[in-house]
């Protein structure tokens, strides 16, 4: 799978936005799993000459085929935020394999690049509807990542601290 010309011309134009106001970006990768896109995204950004602390790349839990998070260390190695933005619902694969992939990012020291959401799009989850609704991040995964030992400290980190730096900006003036 590879980005659709398409895709690298509206995530330019983005760039261009970006440079001229400061709003942070949040991209969207396929829910399929994308490696190469994810990565592909980044370097489309930095050419651009956008800042990678004000860029998350969007469903980065949804990569199947990197156990061990390595497309994500290489992205927050280089400054981004990782968009673990999927994480409560199953699309692609169960939050035990998310959760394997945010612990190795955790492991290598990254803690300060995680953002989560649910990336909640169907009406059957809300909870009128007798599903979990739009806290399924909160409600459903962060247990999880207790369970498996993530300390409060580093919760408290990924579900406020980091959003707050990276929704954090100061608007550029126009001249």
């Amino acid at each position: 799978m590879t980005m659709h010309p398409d895709e690298r011309k509206v995530l330019r134009a983005c760039c261009k936005v970006h440079l001229r106001t400061a709003l942070p970006l949040f991209t969207h990768t396929p829910h399929q799993g994308c490696r190469s896109c994810a990565l592909e995204q980044l370097d489309i950004i930095e050419k651009a000459g956008v800042d990678p602390r004000l860029v998350c790349i969007g469903h980065i839990a949804d990569i199947t085929d990197d156990p061990k998070a390595e497309t994500h260390k290489a992205l927050a190695k280089r400054g981004a935020f990782l968009g673990f933005d999927t994480v409560g619902r199953r699309l692609t694969q169960p939050d035990s394999k998310k959760l394997e992939m945010l612990l190795a990012v955790l492991d290598a020291g990254y803690e300060d690049h995680i953002l989560l959401a649910s990336d909640f799009a169907e009406r059957v989850e809300l909870k009128a509807n007798h599903g979990v609704g739009l806290g399924s991040a909160y409600v459903v995964f962060v247990p999880k990542m207790r369970y498996a030992g993530v300390k409060e400290d580093t919760i408290r980190k990924i579900t406020i601290d980091n959003p707050r730096r990276f929704l954090a900006f100061v608007p550029k003036r126009s001249s």
